[in-house]
C-alpha cells in the first residue's frame, strides 16, 4: 500500500471513531469535542485532495466559529449533562454498533482491493486556437486530422479556443468555402482535396497553445506554437503579455516599451527575437503602455496606447501585410496584429477561483434544490413544533377531579367570607384596628 493510502485508512478511521463517540456521548461537552475532531479530520482529506483552500475553510468556519458558537449555547444553558428515562428499545444501540463495525471491515476490504492510491486525477484536455497571418493565403479551414477546429478564418483573425484530446495530430488547412449556402460546400476530406497546409502538432494535457499560421520569406507556411499562460494571477493590478515574431527575414526584432517622459532611453522586454519565435510569457503592471519593435535602430511597428484589462493575456502578432501602391500593384509592411485579450480563467483545483466557478455552474442547479428542500423542512418542523406547543397548551388547560374540587371549595370559602363582611361591618373595621 501506498503512504496516501494508509493516511487515509488512518485518518478514516479516527473520524469514523469520532463520529460514533459523538452519537453515544452522554456529556454535550465532549461530544462537541469528539465532532470537532472529526471536522479536523475531514480538512486532513482536503489537504490530501490538493485543495489547501478547501482545508482552512473546514478548520476556520466549522471546527473554528461554528463549534464555539455550539460551545457557548451548551454552557449558556447548562445542558453539558444529557438526561431522561431509559432507552424505549435498549437493542438499538448494539445492532447499530454491529452492522457499523460490518459497513467497516467491509469498507476496508474494498478500498485496499481497490488500488485507490494508485488512482491519479483526469487531466484537463488540452485547448488551441489558431491565428491566420499570412497574408498570402486565402480564408482557412482548419482541421485537426478530420475534425474541424477552425471555420472561415480571415487573415488577421484569431479563432477560439477549442478543446481536443491529447495526442499527436496533423494540422491540415483548406480553403475556406465561398458557397453562400453552407450546405454545398463540400467536406474537403471525403473528396481527397489537397491542403494548403500539412504540418504536425502535438498537444499536451494541461496546456492550452496558440499557433500561428505564417510565412516564410519564399512563400512556404509557418506554424508557430504559442504556450499560452492562463493560470489566474495573485496580483489584481497585473496581465501579461507574449510577443511573435511572424515578419519574414533574418534580421531579428527587439520589442521595447517607450517611456512618454524619457523617449531616448526606452525599455527593452524582449530582446532579439527571431523570425517564427514566441518571447517568454511577460507578467506587467497594469496601465497605458507605449509598445515598439525595432529592428536595429529602425522602428517597424508600434502599438501605441495600449491599455490592457487587468488579469488578462495579451498575444501581439508582428506580421506582414499586403497594401496597394500607387502604380496599382501591391507591396507588403509590418502590422502589428493583437489579439482579443483572453482572462487568465484556468483555475487549480480547490482554488477560490475554482470553487466559484463550479458552484455557479456545474453545481448551482442542485445547490438551489438542496436549499428548498432546505427551507421546505425548517417550514415543516415549525409547523409541526407548533401543533405539539398547541397540544400541550391544550393538556395544561385540562383540570383533574380533584384539583376542581379544590378550587371549588376555595371559591365557596372566598364567597363566604365575603358575605359575613357586608353582614356585620363593624366587626370588620375592629378586626382592621
Amino acid at each position: 500500500m501506498t503512504t496516501d493510502l494508509v493516511l487515509f485508512i488512518v485518518v478514516a478511521g479516527v473520524a469514523i471513531l469520532s463520529a460514533a463517540l459523538m452519537l453515544v456521548s452522554r456529556n454535550a461537552v465532549h461530544s462537541a469535542l469528539f465532532l470537532i475532531v472529526n471536522l479536523l479530520c475531514v480538512a486532513f482529506f482536503y489537504l490530501m485532495l490538493n485543495a489547501p483552500f478547501l482545508a482552512m475553510v473546514q478548520i476556520t468556519v466549522y471546527a473554528g466559529a461554528i463549534m464555539v458558537l455550539f460551545m457557548f449555547v451548551i454552557m449558556l444553558l447548562g445542558a453539558d449533562r444529557v438526561g431522561g428515562a431509559a432507552a424505549k428499545y435498549p437493542w438499538i444501540a448494539p445492532a447499530a454498533a454491529a452492522l457499523a463495525s460490518l459497513f467497516l471491515i467491509v469498507a476496508v476490504i474494498v478500498v485496499v482491493q481497490a488500488n485507490t492510491g494508485a488512482l491519479q486525477p483526469i487531466p484537463r484536455a488540452p485547448e488551441v486556437r489558431f491565428s491566420h497571418v499570412n497574408p498570402d493565403a486565402p480564408a482557412l479551414d482548419l482541421y485537426l486530422n478530420a475534425e474541424r477546429v477552425a471555420a472561415d478564418l480571415s487573415y488577421g483573425e484569431t479563432s477560439e479556443f477549442t478543446q481536443a484530446a491529447a495526442g499527436d495530430y496533423n494540422l491540415l488547412a483548406f480553403p475556406a468555402c465561398t458557397e453562400a449556402d453552407p450546405a454545398q460546400c463540400p467536406d474537403p476530406l471525403a473528396t481527397g482535396a489537397t491542403p494548403l497546409i500539412a504540418l504536425p502538432v502535438s498537444l499536451q494535457a494541461e496546456t492550452d497553445t496558440s499557433y500561428v499560421v505564417a510565412e516564410t520569406a519564399d512563400g512556404a507556411p509557418q506554424l508557430v506554437t504559442v504556450p499560452t499562460d492562463l493560470t489566474p494571477l495573485t496580483d489584481e493590478n497585473t496581465w501579461r503579455l507574449t510577443v511573435v515574431n511572424a515578419l519574414p527575414g533574418e534580421t531579428p526584432v527587439s520589442l521595447v516599451q517607450l517611456d512618454p517622459n524619457n523617449p531616448t532611453t526606452p525599455r527593452v522586454l524582449v530582446p532579439e527575437l527571431p523570425f517564427g519565435a514566441a518571447s517568454e510569457t511577460l507578467t506587467l503592471p497594469r496601465g497605458t503602455v507605449e509598445l515598439a519593435w525595432r529592428q536595429g535602430d529602425a522602428v517597424v511597428g508600434s502599438a501605441r496606447g495600449l491599455t490592457p484589462r487587468n488579469k488578462t493575456h495579451e498575444l501581439i502578432i508582428l506580421a506582414q501585410e499586403r497594401v496597394p501602391t500607387a502604380e496599382g500593384g501591391t507591396t507588403t509592411r509590418p502590422r502589428a496584429i493583437r489579439v482579443e485579450p483572453t482572462p487568465n480563467t484556468r483555475e487549480t483545483f480547490g482554488s477560490p477561483q475554482h470553487i466559484g466557478h463550479e458552484l455557479l455552474t456545474t453545481y448551482l442547479l442542485p445547490f438551489e434544490i438542496v436549499a428548498i428542500l432546505l427551507l421546505g423542512t425548517m417550514v415543516g418542523a415549525i409547523l409541526l413544533t407548533r401543533e405539539d406547543v398547541k397540544r400541550r397548551a391544550e393538556r395544561r388547560k385540562v383540570v383533574s377531579p380533584v384539583a376542581r374540587r379544590i378550587n371549588k371549595a376555595a371559591e365557596a370559602a372566598q364567597n363566604a367570607q365575603a358575605a359575613a363582611s357586608e353582614s356585620n361591618p363593624a366587626a370588620e373595621t375592629v378586626s382592621a384596628d
